[in-house]
């Protein structure tokens, strides 16, 4: 018995020995690959996001797809999309080159015309090919190791809650293409290591490019592709970035045909409350996002599509929660500069997780912008790293596979060993039946705006988006509703969460419009009209839209100076609105006025004719 318990407790200590010393300097040799899991994370991933299929067009997807008038036009708005900012039928200028999901937009309008199913349809494709290829890459990286490992890293990241906006937000397919992108030349550059053929230098060279035209995130493989080859190929410090510097002109190139393309920024913009809260204060809101984000990402409840002023109040470094992200900061560098020194698994899951959130980071430390539940996407990855590494050193488990210490013929079998360790399994069930449900659940959130916003208004009180959101489309549906009593009800119900807006931020311009409309569309009083009218372009000068309105009520009152001016102004301000153009043009026909400069009397009929026959709705957007 005395041996017996001896060999027993040597395996333990080895097994605790393997857990701690997971990456060995042990030369790489090639394995071969195998395709089955990769291809069930593929099925699951596909499940989990198929009830997707059936949604319509939410939030953004407006900008991206159906407002976006060079995605209407099919094959035709291809080139002109490659010259173009994303916000570009915004009437903005924030830099955002991304042509890539849009082009592909665009393609399928041609095929399919408006149809939201096909293009979910389609990004729930790229979210299960994601998983396929995030499937040989872990692979790749530990070949030394049961296979339920990778597959267990794999399937977590896949299931986990916080992609839900990734994949059912049809406009953050930028997001799907570049992180595609990163995790493919990750793999071609591993796999093929040594090969004296140029080709898959050259194909990652041109996906990395790919991915970057998709979103800006791709510049994480800078970082991303040095560390692969430094933790799991053991190369030298130059070595790694000998292999980087092909990427790095790749990144050069890009940025340098983006600012050719875009030129400068609107700075304007960044002063822009609702989107840039933290304007004032970057650096510790940062921190207080960082452990904000570090919760989620750990524990993703309660998920939110809106993040935006004033959901996490801008801090002070004496604020208890920034000084505990500082804190969080700190010992997360740490760690993971300790774990690169000695090339530790969970040395390369902080490399992961700082690598891929920074860029979110830096938005708020720099420019004071939002944080959003699509930051952590990729950075995801690296959390699932750990936590499946962390759970197999809990239970003193050996991940070495049998091909690592023997080389019998049976040693390769991928059923054996995966069924090994079923303490691991059975926690790693656990976790992703729990990631799964929540995963679903969320995804039913994302059938339409009302269903978005009227769902998380119960965790964003104060959030001034989504109470705006949420009273806008209200006053949409009482706008359509026919009957009068309903019609009313509707209207002031959405005016309830209109004016929680602008409680929480009263230069909202755009809720002040809404309010306007309310007395157009719901009950005409030009008084009321004007007044919340003349609010909104005061808040926000650049309100097209709110113009046209304006131009309208004006209109019907037979102040026709003034009409002509706003429709001129709404022009002005955004040359792609095509009602101001019609209205304008229909007044300077019926009255020959063409104001461009604000009218200083408002003679109610300056021409002494009859009132235009104009019979036009106000402008909805």
């Amino acid at each position: 018995m005395k041996p017996a318990k001896q060999k027993k407790s040597s395996q333990v200590a080895q097994s605790a020995s393997a857990s701690r010393n997971i990456l060995s300097a042990e030369p790489y040799i090639p394995q071969k690959l195998d395709y089955i899991w990769p291809s069930i994370i593929a099925v699951i991933a596909f499940l989990l996001y198929a009830n997707t299929l059936q949604y319509g067009y939410v939030l953004d997807d407006a900008v991206a797809i159906t407002n976006n008038q060079l995605v209407q036009k099919g094959f035709g708005g291809i080139g002109e999309l490659l010259t173009v900012d994303f916000w570009h039928f915004s009437n903005l200028s924030l830099g955002y080159y991304r042509p890539l999901s849009l082009i592909t937009f665009a393609i399928e309008h041609q095929l399919f015309g408006s149809n939201p199913h096909i293009t979910h349809f389609i990004n729930v494709l790229l979210y299960a090919f994601t998983g396929f290829m995030l499937g040989l890459l872990l692979q790749e990286l530990f070949p030394k190791y049961k296979k339920l490992f990778p597959f267990l890293i794999c399937i977590l990241f896949i299931a986990h809650p916080i992609h839900t906006e990734v994949v059912a937000n049809l406009k953050s397919r930028d997001e799907l293409f570049s992180f595609l992108g990163i995790i493919s030349v990750l793999f071609l550059m591993l796999r093929n290591e040594g090969s004296e053929k140029k080709t898959s230098l050259f194909l990652s060279l041109f996906i990395y490019y790919l991915a970057f035209l998709s979103k800006e995130t791709a510049i994480t493989l800078i970082v991303l592709l040095p560390a692969c080859f430094y933790f799991f190929r053991q190369k030298s410090v130059i070595d790694c970035i000998v292999k980087t510097v092909p990427f790095l002109v790749v990144m050069l190139l890009f940025y340098f045909q983006k600012n050719q393309i875009l030129g400068s920024v609107n700075q304007e913009s960044f002063f822009e409350l609702n989107n840039y809260p933290y304007i004032d204060a970057e650096f510790p809101s940062s921190m207080v996002i960082l452990v904000y984000a570090f919760k989620l990402i750990i524990f993703p409840h309660p998920l939110k599509y809106d993040y935006s002023y004033n959901v996490i109040p801008a801090a002070s470094l004496s604020d208890p929660m920034a000084l505990l992200g500082l804190a969080l900061f700190g010992v997360l560098l740490f760690f993971m500069v300790k774990g690169i020194m000695k090339r530790t698994i969970w040395g390369f899951s902080l490399v992961v997780f700082f690598a891929t959130f920074l860029p979110a980071l830096a938005f708020i430390w720099m420019r004071g912008g939002i944080f959003a539940e699509r930051f952590l996407y990729a950075a995801s990855l690296g959390f699932s790293v750990s936590l499946v590494y962390f759970i197999a050193k809990a239970l003193q488990l050996d991940l070495k596979s049998e091909a690592a210490e023997s080389s019998s013929e049976n040693s390769n079998s991928s059923l054996n060993s995966l069924l090994t360790p079923k303490t691991l399994l059975l926690a790693g069930c656990v976790i992703l039946l729990a990631y799964s449900f929540k995963t679903f659940d969320r995804n039913k959130a994302w059938k339409d705006n009302i269903t978005l916003f009227s769902t998380d208004i119960v965790h964003s009180y104060n959030s001034t988006q989504n109470n705006r959101h949420y009273g806008h489309d209200l006053l949409e549906q009482a706008i359509a509703e026919k009957d009068s009593v309903k019609r009313l009800a509707g209207a002031q119900k959405a005016m309830v969460y209109l004016k929680r807006a602008v409680e929480i931020n009263p230069r909202f311009g755009e809720v002040w419009g809404d309010l306007g409309r309310v007395y157009t569309d719901i009950k005409f009083m030009p008084d009321s009209a004007i007044y919340f009218y003349k609010r909104c372009v005061k808040a926000t000068p650049g309100a097209a839209i709110t113009y046209t309105n304006l131009g309208v009520v004006y209109l019907r009152i037979q102040k026709y100076k003034l009409a002509s001016f706003c429709f001129n102004r709404a022009i002005e301000i955004n040359p792609n609105l095509a009602d101001p153009q019609r209205y304008s043009a229909e007044l300077k026909k019926a009255t020959g006025l063409d104001i461009h400069i604000y009218p200083t009397e408002e003679d109610s009929d300056p021409t002494g004719q009859q009132t235009p026959d104009l019979k036009v709705p106000v402008y909805q957007h």
